[in-house]
């Protein structure tokens, strides 16, 4: 079987040659994936269709924002020089700024399903992406900053396969990258050394194990390209496992259709430095009864790791010396 870096591949450049002016029927149906097919509508929009055993005149599709799932009841196939009726659903890309995406979306539900699928097994596949990547609406300016950086610490790796495992940001953690026994927690912030921390990120946030946290000081550059959008899109261009990347793009906050919202650019001011969580100022007590407190703190420049130790980390989470102020 193909792997899902090639299917992508091959289903993009389908949808990359030019729509037929005229369709005689449906959908105009661009190749075979295994009983699938990459299509075009008659409007133009990207989709795949794919064949059913059986499809009531009842069943209901579904829409959301850039993507919508049809069920036809039955429709005509021509295909390289073969022609058919037959029953099919239909899953079509409506907004053309979301292709890309919509591609990942796409090849995993072509790979669930398959060829004689049911309606049902479609219509589940779908409703856990559009679930997934329904719009969440413009994020806070905080949220935004903070995405970013976790975005920008994941494209730092020169194994991403390896930092997209040991992301725990998208599962709420209390250390946004737990690999291979190190954790750190990445705060990025507009004024150098000055971040919020919560008391479960600094107080053993990973029990016994090495933990750490990354000062990456940045200033907003509205003629910066490196948004959360293009940090998002050079992860999934990366990723071994594209599918799996943009859920966890997803638990973390950021949906493609929301991808104008996020128009912030930024740039790396300074090499971003290391703090061992034992070094981060932290409250020592408070009342009974408080589970968990957040505050904003000032690191101490003269605390963060010595540049051997500095070296250790960037090599332990991004398999490079440098510190990668290309950002």
């Amino acid at each position: 079987m193909a792997s899902e870096r090639d299917e992508l591949t091959r289903l993009r450049g389908c949808w990359s040659t030019v729509a037929p002016a005229k369709l005689a029927t449906d959908y105009s149906l661009l190749a075979e994936f295994g009983g699938v097919f990459a299509a075009r509508s008659r409007s133009g929009h990207a989709g795949i269709v794919i064949p059913v055993a059986e499809m009531s005149s009842l069943a209901v599709g579904r829409r959301t924002a850039g993507c919508e799932l049809i069920g036809h009841a039955s429709i005509r196939f021509e295909f390289e020089n073969r022609a058919w009726d037959g029953p099919a659903a239909a899953l079509i890309c409506t907004d053309a700024d979301l292709v890309d995406a919509f591609a990942v979306l796409a090849v995993d539900v072509l790979r669930r399903v398959g060829l004689g699928a049911s309606w049902q097994s479609i219509l589940t596949a779908v409703e856990e992406w559009q679930a997934l990547l329904a719009p969440r609406g413009r994020p806070s300016s905080e949220a935004e900053l903070g995405l970013w950086g976790e975005l920008w610490f994941l494209n730092e790796s020169t194994d991403i396969s390896r930092a997209l495992a040991g992301w725990r940001g998208p599962e709420r953690d209390s250390t946004d990258f737990f690999v291979d026994g190190i954790a750190v927690e990445v705060k990025t912030s507009k004024q150098n050394r000055r971040h919020h921390v919560s008391q479960s990120q600094v107080a053993a946030p990973v029990g016994s194990h090495d933990a750490w946290l990354l000062s990456v000081w940045v200033k907003l550059d509205p003629g910066a390209a490196t948004t959360v959008p293009l940090l998002a899109d050079q992860l999934l261009a990366r990723a071994l496992d594209p599918a799996d990347a943009l859920r966890r793009l997803a638990r973390a906050g950021f949906s493609p259709s929301d991808r104008r919202e996020y128009s912030s650019g930024f740039v790396v001011l300074d090499e971003p430095e290391w703090y061992a969580v034992s070094e981060v100022p932290r409250v020592h007590a408070a009342d009974v009864g408080v589970s968990d407190l957040r505050y904003r703190i000032v690191l101490d420049g003269g605390r963060r790791a010595d540049p051997v130790s500095a070296r250790r980390l960037r090599e332990h989470f991004h398999g490079r010396k440098d510190g990668g102020l290309e950002g």
